[in-house]
């Protein structure tokens, strides 16, 4: 994320080089605004994929950056390398900056530099929108993944990344015009070269404060995280080299966990610990979390995130119906119920009941009447 902000940074600085007359400024970044643009999405995509999958990180995600690199490697060699200060200011000024460019009669390597500039705006577009709909299939399975995992999912949730749709489609909108219409019309234009980096500074905002709260431990390691008898059961899978259908019999549900479970969830109420994770069921009842979860997928056809709210929500229901805590307000009621905050709570009421909170106190205010 450090490089994602830093990479903003600098293609931000080319903007203010470019359309606040900082020539100087525009010269001295320009090339490397080859790299730091076309970095952006990859960066922000390897950010996800490393909270959601931190044992597979390797050095095999620098190839998301060749693009990046390929680009940045031209626009040195052209225009770092082979041109001088009076070059890189005729380049700027009457080649980038000009509509109607001679470039028939000028030498060949500011033709090049030309056409490397023209790939660079297309690929951004193309990098920007392809990269974006990769980190929110990331997001998709990841969420999908916690709610076998957490019972409350706020903290390890990266819902934000789809939240930022909106912004994004702005962002990109913005980024769209800024590098495909000619920097002549952008500079022209106050609101050409104003409202597109607003919209992009929104974009990096919103970004820069969810990352700053996001929990990047999201998903413990699978290495560290198997207990005893998943280890041993993973080790005679690989030692006997079992098929599927035996791998399968060998995680069958044991006998009585279903008992079990209810049981423990009725009698000890571990719903009402706002942070219950599966392993810390699994802990407690002697067996590993693939059989809790497995359990609770084919027998309940829930994910664990709504086995536990299921409890959750009986357990408001009861205290709205108990007098010595009706009138308790709502908030207090989803936090004696295990709830992290209200709003978790409506909404895993209303997937219960088809109500809210509110409207099912209400139903009983008006039944008692």
């Amino acid at each position: 994320m450090a490089l994602f902000m830093g990479c903003g940074f600098v293609t931000f600085l080319s903007g203010i080089g470019i359309y606040a007359g900082a020539t100087e400024v525009y010269r001295l970044v320009y090339p490397w605004v080859f790299f730091t643009a076309l970095a952006l999405f990859p960066l922000f995509y390897i950010y996800v994929f490393e909270i959601v999958n931190p044992d597979r990180i390797s050095k095999k995600l620098l190839w998301h950056f060749l693009p990046a690199s390929v680009l940045l490697t031209l626009s040195l060699s052209l225009y770092a390398v082979m041109m001088n200060f009076n070059d890189k200011q005729f380049y700027i000024e009457h080649i980038l900056l000009s509509k109607t460019p001679s470039l028939e009669a000028i030498h060949w390597k500011f033709n090049v530099m030309n056409m490397v500039d023209k790939l660079a705006k297309a690929s951004y577009i193309v990098l920007s929108v392809v990269y974006y709909i990769m980190t929110l299939q990331l997001v998709h399975k990841h969420q999908q993944t916690i709610e076998d995992y957490y019972a409350t999912l706020k903290e390890v949730s990266l819902n934000w990344v789809r939240t930022l749709g909106f912004f994004f489609v702005l962002a990109l909108l913005s980024g769209v015009t800024v590098h495909w219409v000619h920097r002549l019309d952008v500079l022209n234009s106050e609101m050409l070269s104003s409202v597109p980096f607003l919209f992009l500074g929104t974009f990096f905002a919103i970004v820069g404060n969810h990352s700053n709260k996001q929990n990047v431990n999201i998903f413990p390691s699978k290495k560290t995280e198997l207990d005893s008898s998943e280890k041993i059961n993973i080790s005679k899978e690989a030692e006997k080299q079992t098929t599927t259908e035996e791998f399968s019999a060998e995680f069958s549900i044991p006998n009585g966990l279903k008992e079990k479970l209810e049981s423990y969830f009725t009698d000890y109420r571990p719903y009402l610990n706002p942070d219950l994770k599966i392993w810390d069921v699994a802990r407690d009842l002697n067996t590993n979390r693939t059989y809790i979860s497995r359990l609770i997928n084919q027998e309940y056809g829930k994910r664990y995130s709504s086995f536990v709210n299921h409890y959750r929500v009986r357990e408001s229901i009861k205290l709205m119906s108990d007098p010595k805590t009706a009138n308790y307000s709502l908030t207090i009621l989803a936090s004696m119920s295990g709830f992290l905050n209200y709003s978790s709570f409506v909404r895993a009421f209303k997937i219960e009941e088809g109500k809210t909170p509110n409207e099912f106190r209400q139903s009983i205010t008006a039944t008692n009447q």
